[in-house]
């Protein structure tokens, strides 16, 4: 390559051609500077706003993160009195307000409420003092944790999550001789979806028994009957019982899978001549009796995935938010980089085209010098 270039400036009409090049780029120099400057700080600029634009997000959702974790931490401070309240004004409608019962009542009621009035607003004001202040934030323990609560809702979901692959085990071959095995939809077996649709009615089941036992609140629609224990108590009842025929007929499955089960195991010793042992006998009755309390026991275990939707509805959002303010604010940095890259990109661009035409600006410097000079002699 070097020999090449070589033999291209031996040829002179080649170095007129270069020379030429190089006295039009020396004269086009003003505008060459000013056209990549324009490109350059225009695509800086760009960069500039979309890191502004970034960084508006990213602090639009740190602010966000801070209000959910305030108004969690608050929530949780929040008198939970509401079966209170409704015991002291039915002590009211009974004795009457002049009751030295129901005066008594009212005044724990009333402490109590002023108590965690004091405490909210007391944790509200050092919350608004670490939202506005420039320094980093102090930890200020509120007694609630979103780490420990969507752990704990990942940690019950796996649970239940294995609870249920197991239930599914139990289910899949009794239903395949219930409904049968010829018919599928899109590619899946019947009998998969039809265990699959009990495990999802049992866990339907136990979410709204939860909700009506007042254990966890995902729907605002059960807070109607506070007032009326009737329809509450008729729920409960109507879902307890559906969880344990639930509970009952997986159960029964579970011992039809293990008679069948069994049966293929006959059917093989028979073809083979072999009789069945009295310890395989026992073994299978333990088998029996184990598939059985497993079917018994996991639509209960089943239930409890409403505590871990919950706490992961509730915790999981503040968690995203988190993990969004974090994601803007490396794209803010990565878009201010790459604007420092452009910028610096520009200094190299403009000192590469100066150095293509160094030997026209080391003349030019050189005239300048000494019109300079013969300027300074002549004054």
């Amino acid at each position: 390559m070097v020999e090449a270039l070589q033999a291209w400036l031996s040829d002179g009409k080649h170095l007129a051609f270069l020379a030429g090049l190089i006295v039009l780029l020396y004269l086009a120099r003003d505008a060459a500077h000013r056209l990549l400057r324009a490109v350059f700080l225009l695509v800086a600029r760009t960069l500039r706003l979309v890191e502004r634009w970034i960084g508006f997000g990213a602090v639009a959702a740190k602010a966000r993160y801070e209000r959910l974790t305030s108004g969690m931490k608050e929530a949780e401070l929040q008198p939970r009195l509401p079966d209170e309240m409704r015991d002291v004004h039915r002590l009211v409608e009974r004795q009457g307000p002049h009751d030295p019962k129901a005066q008594a009542a009212l005044e724990r009621l009333e402490a109590h409420v002023a108590e965690h009035r004091q405490v909210i607003q007391s944790y509200g004001v050092q919350l608004q003092a670490i939202q506005s202040s420039p320094a980093p934030a102090r930890d200020v323990k509120l007694g609630h944790s979103t780490g420990i609560g969507l752990a704990f809702a990942i940690v019950l979901i796996l649970a239940v999550g294995i609870a249920g692959w197991l239930n599914f085990a139990l289910l899949e071959r009794p239903m395949a001789e219930v409904v049968g095995d010829s018919y599928r939809i899109m590619g899946v077996p019947i009998y998969r979806l039809a265990a699959l649709a009990i495990i999802v009615l049992e866990v339907a089941v136990g979410i709204v028994l939860l909700e009506a036992l007042g254990v966890t609140t995902m729907f605002p629609q059960f807070e109607r009957l506070e007032q009326k224990k009737g329809q509450r108590l008729a729920i409960i009842i109507v879902m307890t019982t559906a969880l344990v025929v639930l509970a009952l007929i997986e159960a029964a499955l579970a011992l039809t899978r293990d008679e069948i089960s069994r049966l293929e195991r006959e059917l093989l010793g028979t073809l083979a001549g072999t009789a069945p042992s009295e310890a395989g006998e026992a073994a299978g009755a333990m088998a029996r009796y184990a598939q059985a309390a497993f079917g018994l026991i996991i639509p209960f275990a089943l239930a409890f995935l409403g505590f871990a939707i919950e706490a992961l509805i509730r915790n999981g959002r503040v968690v995203l938010q988190l993990l969004l303010g974090f994601i803007l604010e490396s794209l803010s940095f990565a878009v201010r980089l790459l604007r420092f890259l452009v910028e610096g990109l520009l200094a190299v661009a403009l000192a590469a085209y100066d150095l293509v035409i160094f030997l026209p600006l080391i003349v030019e410097r050189l005239v300048r010098a000494l019109l300079a000079s013969r300027a300074v002699r002549s004054s």
